[in-house]
């Protein structure tokens, strides 16, 4: 082979690193790579508690966890719903708190339950069609079906409705966080079934009104859990207070970077009011209380699942290597794309 052709060949095998590893020519890493010899490990800052999460807590990965009470949130949203039926005193808005969990509380008693909550599966259960079989029926949609923490609600509202004893819960939602159309259709569906109740985390604020209001109208109440609804109809709130969740993280990638540095907020989905909330309360904290921290970007969206998270992380990692100190994201799923595009690039790394 000659001297000419060799050195052509291992320019087309750097170029063609170049598009498998964006940004190696400068020294970052391939996948699953440790931080290179003087590059420094991203502050990584999360929302929800899953295994892999808990796990990236527990060897120092990730450094803050704003963990919620699905099992709560879930347990007294079917609740409020049957007191609401049976004519009982309800609240309009219900709190179910939200904890700020790190690698040195992780092990506290109190903590340890929020993040390893029981959960549901979704086959089996209640179903539309055929004969009540207890005095109530109440339809039960979540955002979605897959991640962990929309199993714990289902395992809160199974709590509730076993410990009752005159509820029978149907739990159908959308696979992915982003199937609006299919979250509407499950209302309507309720509505033709004549369930007694809906309890309901809207997809979208905005997009869920007109159906959830077309139930109300037909003497269905609705209770709205985790995500806000723009109604003044439904007859109850239960949820976190999400802006303080976002004040919380702040507050702990604040603590972290010693109140100086560069900063990325990974979005989760335009009309999401949850994480919208959660979101405010990160960009409001920083800019009142730490004028040392510079969001350099916080304009991009995650996407509905931890895959699609994982591609626009990586696309933060390869524009800011070097550059980005701390990042914030507002839900498990982002948090886990971001967790694993961060240890591709060589950004993060255990520090036990």
């Amino acid at each position: 082979m000659s001297g000419r052709f060799a050195l052509g060949e291992r320019r087309l095998g750097f170029a063609l690193a170049l598009l498998v590893f964006p940004g190696c020519g400068d020294g970052a890493a391939g996948p699953a790579s440790a931080p290179s010899a003087g590059s420094k490990s991203v502050v990584l800052i999360g929302f929800d508690a899953s295994e892999p999460l808990v796990s990236a807590l527990g060897s120092g990965k990730i450094q803050g966890l704003v963990v919620q009470n699905p099992l709560s949130m879930g347990e007294l949203s079917v609740r409020t719903m049957v007191a609401y039926l049976e004519k009982q005193p309800i609240e309009s808005k219900i709190s179910t708190g939200e904890t700020m969990v790190t690698p040195e509380n992780m092990a506290e008693p109190e903590v340890a339950r929020l993040i390893h909550p029981p959960q549901a599966e979704n086959n089996g259960g209640a179903s539309l069609s055929g004969a009540k079989s207890k005095k109530w029926r109440v339809m039960v949609i979540p955002k979605g079906t897959t991640h962990e923490f929309w199993k714990t609600i289902h395992a809160g509202a199974l709590k509730a409705a076993e410990e009752l004893g005159n509820v029978e819960v149907v739990w159908q939602g959308p696979q992915k966080e982003d199937d609006r159309v299919l979250q509407i259709q499950l209302v309507q569906s309720a509505i033709a079934a004549g369930v007694d109740g809906i309890v309901l985390a809207p997809l979208d604020a905005n997009a869920l009104v007109e159906s959830v209001e077309a139930a109300i109208a037909k003497g269905i109440p609705v209770v709205a859990f985790d995500s806000a609804l723009e109604s003044s109809k439904i007859v109850s709130y239960v949820a976190t207070n999400n802006y303080n969740g976002g004040v919380l993280a702040a507050r702990r990638l604040g603590e972290k970077l010693g109140g100086k540095g560069k900063v990325i907020l990974l979005r989760y989905a335009v009309g999401s009011a949850s994480t919208e909330q959660r979101e405010k309360g990160f960009t409001d904290t920083l800019a009142r209380e730490f004028p040392g921290l510079e969001l350099i970007s916080d304009t991009e969206y995650s996407g509905p699942t931890s895959d699609s998270a994982q591609q626009r992380a990586q696309s933060l990692a390869t524009r800011y290597r070097g550059r980005v100190d701390g990042v914030f994201c507002p839900n498990e799923s982002s948090t886990d794309g971001m967790l694993r595009a961060l240890e591709g690039a060589g950004m993060i790394s255990d520090a036990k």
